[in-house]
């Protein structure tokens, strides 16, 4: 039913003529009547006694106490369109991590000021488990906007290697030496003098996520590097609280070990089933990248990026290791 015959079943209750209301609302007096029966057709029930003047049937003083809103719905709903379209209503679409790891804080504060500073913007978080993309591939395809990318590295570096078209921005908060994450009745867990090297025979643990493709790679080489190949399993879990709460028995976990002043819920979750070791040898680093687009008419993303670069260079100087 159009809502413009409650309006005009609001005058008609009013003037209680059809001749007046009719008058009133610039219709004819036929029409006005078809869209009364009409009405009381949908509803199921009659509204007017035919009096003269006409009066109102105890359904048609109910439906008069709600007609008013209904009018004044439509016409509040309409006015804030009509803002909508006066103002930026673009979309960014991030991969969604933020709710496995509160070291993304940085984003949420860059997407929290966007919204301030672009009126109708709209962020959208995305599960991109299924898309068979890495990271990378996700926002090279447009599939989002934003995306994130972990590194292994043997030195201390917040740059990523991208194409002219994108943009990687260092997440100072995800930094950390990477340490391994063992079951407590492993073993290896009382061990301090691990070297990469003496795990040859284990198993490495990694959830089946395209997101951790460029890790995975990264450790692959390191081990292939001081001579063997890694045996990896990887955990179907589709959440990271799941996968890092399970007890990884004869299994390894690969962890970054962060600075002490962010400990996210994934930290508290691991303690209860594993001991965190270091590796001996060397020092590898674990480090996250914010992907994004290079879009000169997104002002919106280039924004995010501004602010992403600013909460990382604020951010630098206590969290790199001298």
């Amino acid at each position: 039913m159009d809502i413009e015959v409650y309006r005009e079943f609001m005058v008609l209750a009013t003037h209680k003529s059809y001749v007046s209301a009719s008058r009133d609302l610039n219709m004819s007096q036929p029409s006005l009547s078809r869209h009364m029966t009409a009405l009381q057709h949908e509803l199921g029930c009659r509204l007017f006694y035919e009096t003269r003047p006409l009066s109102l049937t105890a359904a048609g003083e109910v439906v008069l106490r709600f007609a008013g809103k209904i009018v004044g719905d439509q016409a509040n709903m309409q006015a804030e369109l009509r803002k909508l379209s006066s103002v930026s209503a673009n979309r960014i679409t991030i991969v969604d991590m933020l709710h496995t790891n509160t070291l993304y804080l940085g984003v949420s504060e860059a997407v929290t000021q966007a919204k301030q500073t672009f009126p109708g913007l709209r962020v959208d978080y995305l599960n991109m488990n299924d898309s068979g993309l890495s990271a990378r591939q996700m926002v090279e395809a447009g599939k989002v906007d934003l995306s994130f990318e972990a590194v292994i590295s043997e030195g201390l570096s917040t740059e990523l290697d991208v194409p002219d078209t994108l943009q990687a921005i260092w997440i100072p908060e995800f930094h950390g030496e990477l340490v391994l994450g063992v079951g407590k009745d492993s073993p290896l867990a009382s061990r301090t003098d691990l070297r990469l090297e003496d795990l040859a025979q284990s198993r490495f643990i990694m959830q089946a996520n395209r997101l951790n493709e460029r890790f995975k790679e990264d450790f692959i080489k390191l081990c292939s590097d001081v001579g063997f190949y890694p045996n990896i399993s990887l955990d179907p879990s589709d959440n990271p609280l799941e996968f890092y709460a399970t007890n990884p028995a004869d299994g390894i976990h690969l962890i970054s070990k962060v600075d002490k002043k962010y400990k996210p819920l994934i930290a508290s979750l691991l303690k209860q089933n594993v001991a965190i070791v270091p590796l001996a040898d060397k020092k590898r680093y674990v480090d996250a990248y914010a992907l994004m687009r290079k879009d000169p008419e997104r002002p919106e993303l280039d924004f995010v990026a501004t602010c992403l670069a600013q909460h990382a260079e604020t951010l630098r100087a206590s969290l790199i290791e001298k």
